[in-house]
């Protein structure tokens, strides 16, 4: 089937606009404070801007009635929230897939009892390298808890455990120890995923060129060492020129590394709505707030969900303008584009960076033969 990636095609195929995927903040609170945190989550007790239960069921019930494949539960930390058992089996009893994120302090076998017969798509927990790489980064004690939190969740869940792992300059040579701490704690799902410049993120701790490629050789050497007991998340967001031509022969690259976006909708935890949740932190992008407007007016009537959908891989520029997966991609994280450049169009930062460097692969750029 021909690949749709314009608005129009896309319309023409479904006879609407669709939702493909939601992602619903839960909390900005954390009972971490990690450096790399792009939603800024923190300290803190309930505040009265958290959406309720009731409203985030009724949600859950809007996302249901546009047809939404799969919500996404984040935060600040999930497991914050004491109704997060019962969010997560109502939105399993609707039909839609469920994925979720967790640091996986909190995370305790009462609450795997409660959701063991929930149907995740992805259950995922960070960790983000060896106990003196992960501690620098989210602070004293969490390496324990958040191994015991993957076998936990493994014995519990069975399937879809998956470790994610946020790239920075402080763990990018020991992303291939952080596989096999995973694999070894029964993970069986593996999301690598780049930094948002937003919240605590900075550029003080994004990692160069050098070490995002050297980073990206060892997870794809230690993921052939695994495979096929460990497989890519499909929220990792390596882009697919990235991935190594025998991975790409094998098809690894579609199966991963694709964002639903544009045709995502990002819920904050006060109910504000943007196109996804790497665009909160540009204001700008905010369409309104699910307390004053319903999901379904947002969607079709927003200048926000309009600039975002009209921005088709076609008119993306730099790297991705030459890539030969400028349609099959869609350019990468266009949040984390428009955070660098404070433009849509702008390239994926993490191609641009290797492109700059003369690391980007020269088997991923267009033929000067093919059409643009």
């Amino acid at each position: 089937m021909e690949l749709l990636s314009k608005e129009s095609e896309i319309t023409s195929f479904f006879g609407t606009i669709p939702i493909m995927a939601a992602s619903i903040r839960l909390t900005k609170r954390c009972n971490l404070k990690c450096v790399h945190c792009y939603a800024d989550s923190k300290y803190g007790i309930k505040g009265d801007y958290e959406l309720k239960t009731d409203e985030i069921t009724s949600i859950i019930d809007q996302l249901a009635d546009l047809s939404v494949n799969e919500i996404f539960f984040t935060g600040g930390e999930p497991l914050m929230r004491q109704d997060l058992a019962d969010i997560l089996r109502y939105t399993s009893r609707k039909g839609i897939r469920v994925l979720m994120s967790t640091n996986g302090i909190a995370l305790t076998e009462s609450f795997l009892e409660k959701v063991k017969d929930v149907d995740f798509k992805l259950f995922q927990i960070s960790l983000d390298g060896p106990k003196k790489v992960h501690e620098q980064i989210r602070g004293p004690g969490s390496f324990e808890r958040a191994i015991s939190a993957v076998k936990l969740a493994s014995m519990y869940l069975k399937k879809n455990v998956c470790v994610g792992t946020v790239l920075s300059n402080i763990n990018a040579q020991c992303i291939d120890k952080t596989m096999e701490l995973a694999y070894g704690a029964g993970a069986d799902t593996f999301a690598l995923m780049f930094l948002i410049l937003s919240g605590r993120a900075s550029e003080k701790i994004s990692p160069s060129a050098i070490q995002i490629k050297s980073a990206l050789d060892n997870t794809f050497a230690t993921y052939r060492r695994l495979s096929p007991n460990i497989r890519f998340a499909h929220n990792t967001t390596i882009p697919p020129a990235l991935y190594p031509p025998d991975l790409v022969n094998a098809g690894i690259h579609t199966k991963c590394a694709l964002c639903s976006f544009p045709y995502t909708i990002g819920i904050e935890a006060n109910g504000d709505v943007a196109p996804c949740d790497g665009f909160f932190g540009p204001y700008n992008f905010v369409a309104g707030n699910i307390r004053k407007q319903s999901l379904k007016e947002m969607w079709n009537c927003s200048q926000q969900f309009h600039i975002v959908r009209e921005t088709e891989p076609q008119k993306l520029t730099g790297v991705c303008k030459l890539c030969r997966y400028q349609d099959f991609c869609g350019g990468g994280c266009r949040a984390s584009a428009y955070i660098n450049m404070n433009d849509i169009t702008s390239p994926d930062p993490v191609c641009d960076r290797l492109y700059q460097a003369n690391l980007f692969p020269i088997s991923s750029l267009r033929d000067m033969n093919d059409s643009l």
